[in-house]
């Protein structure tokens, strides 16, 4: 099988632009197909050099395996010297007391709007909302609702150990009463987080090409509905796009200090708003992409 031939075999997702994607990424393959890929005259210089920086990526992992290993070993004699432990944390999740907790949920059911590019953009950003959640001194219960396809195959491969609920689909799996979708186009401004009800994020990163569909399916299926209240703590000038882990955040926020504002500004700080010379917001590294689910409006101070 020739390199071309091996590139082209794998473009079976179904998911936009998959040939361009998987012809230019490489993190998914093998050391002896990536030393194919290298042989293939086809290829760029510049595609030969990131395919030349995964080959040295692989050729070390064992390296880094061991640093790794070592590093914690002296992280922990560090400890022991200092009489200090690691924090245990408790585990979150329970299926007691539904109406006593609080409760946010991932609808994780538009894989097939997302290419393989964004679909990795969001396990990332769920991995992301599930580290902040074990670590908030006010965790939620978190769902996970029809996780299935491209992206459970892109979840961290310990997902399924994860402190969380996998829960079928939204509406099979939760009485729509007890639904609340955040969408940033819903008239109605989320005031506070009520024990018992299921705050939805919608698990979608399109870059704004699917704008309004949570809102559009949500009044298709009688759900309710609400937005961030955003525009209401600070003032707002250019559109921007929060990310799925950012609105998870913000809720987290929330619980903690009970002041939207101070909960939004500790997700999104100054430093990271624009100022009055219309710099652009400052990107969270690895995290930081497009979702149409809640967008942020953002001014300088007259």
């Amino acid at each position: 099988m020739t390199a071309t031939k091996l590139v082209e075999t794998e473009n079976s997702d179904g998911g936009k632009d998959d040939s361009y994607f998987l012809k230019h990424k490489y993190q998914d393959k093998s050391l002896e197909e990536l030393q194919l890929l290298l042989k293939d005259e086809t290829i760029s210089k510049n595609q030969k050099k990131k395919i030349k920086k995964q080959i040295n990526w692989l050729e070390t992992a064992d390296e880094r395996k061991e640093l790794r290993k070592k590093r914690k070993i002296e992280y922990k004699e560090r400890n022991k010297l200092n009489g200090t432990k690691k924090r245990k944390l408790e585990k979150v999740s329970t299926n007691e007391n539904f109406g006593a907790n609080y409760h946010v949920a991932i609808d994780a059911s538009f894989n097939d709007l997302m290419d393989n590019r964004d679909i990795k953009k969001l396990a990332k950003q769920i991995g992301w909302c599930y580290k902040e959640n074990r670590r908030s001194v006010c965790p939620v219960q978190y769902h996970m609702c029809g996780l299935n396809g491209r992206l459970k195959g892109a979840m961290d491969p310990s997902h399924e150990n994860w402190d969380l609920h996998f829960d079928a689909d939204v509406l099979k799996q939760f009485e729509k009463d007890n639904l609340v979708y955040l969408t940033a186009e819903s008239d109605n401004i989320l005031s506070n987080i009520d024990r018992g009800k299921v705050y939805i994020i919608g698990g979608l990163v399109d870059h704004n090409h699917e704008k309004g569909l949570c809102q559009k399916l949500c009044v298709e299926k009688g759900i309710a509905t609400a937005r961030l209240p955003l525009g209401e703590n600070i003032n707002i000038k250019t559109r921007k796009v929060l990310t799925v882990n950012h609105v998870f955040e913000i809720i987290l926020a929330f619980l903690e200090l009970q002041d939207w504002k101070a909960a939004i500004l500790k997700v999104l700080p100054p430093k990271k708003l624009p100022n009055q010379d219309g710099d652009k917001l400052t990107k969270a590294p690895g995290l930081l992409c497009e979702t149409n689910q809640h967008h942020i409006e953002i001014k300088s101070e007259e």
